[in-house]
């Protein structure tokens, strides 16, 4: 369940005009939402988050998930320590160039409540749903798949990474602002169909 709804978020976004379209720019990483080496300058890692249920007799499941923003920026070598000049460099912007917090913001929109990507079906690219009929064994006569997207629920405070976050030694001299959005409780639910399951 949960790979269905990774796989949709990365390849929705991908699809969207943000300027994450393909591998090195957009793609699924572990929880930490460190980028692969050899990414962009700008760098969205889609991770999986907790799942809950909320029912004995049933499966009510609560999936989670968020992005993590990366983004390169230019540092004087002498001022690497100063977090308020690397902000403040980061946060330049202009018309097809935005800022860091702007790319928080257009994410933290893109993603909550997102109904194409988690539970409307017939998308292109696939929603969640769409993956999990992709996906099912053959045979399969009912798929109980996802009744309600994720919310945003927060966006850590940016922080900035050294070369230890793009898979450089620590001392390079690799600067970068790194961010998670937070999006929770995607829904699922599925009745129990027999005396004993079956769930999927």
């Amino acid at each position: 369940m949960m790979d269905a709804i990774l796989y949709a978020v990365r390849d929705g976004l991908r699809a969207q005009n943000f300027g994450y379209s393909g591998p090195n720019l957009c793609e699924i990483q572990a929880a930490d939402g460190k980028p692969p080496p050899g990414c962009g300058n700008i760098f969205v890692a889609v991770c999986e988050g907790s799942t809950s249920n909320n029912a004995m007799n049933n499966l009510d499941e609560y999936f989670d998930w968020s992005l993590v923003l990366t983004m390169r920026i230019s540092v004087d070598p002498d001022r690497v320590g100063v977090s308020l000049e690397a902000s403040k460099l980061a946060r330049k912007s202009g018309p097809g160039n935005p800022s860091f917090n702007a790319r928080v913001e257009q994410l933290r929109a893109w993603g909550s409540m997102n109904w194409p990507i988690t539970v409307l079906v017939g998308q292109n690219p696939p929603s969640a749903n769409d993956n999990l009929q992709a996906w099912a064994p053959a045979g399969t006569s009912q798929i109980y798949g996802f009744v309600e997207p994720a919310h945003f629920v927060g966006a850590e405070k940016p922080v900035i990474v050294g070369g230890d976050w793009f898979t450089a030694s620590p001392d390079a001299m690799e600067v970068g602002l790194k961010a998670e959005i937070k999006f929770a409780r995607a829904r699922r639910m599925q009745p129990q169909t027999m005396a004993i399951g079956p769930f999927i």
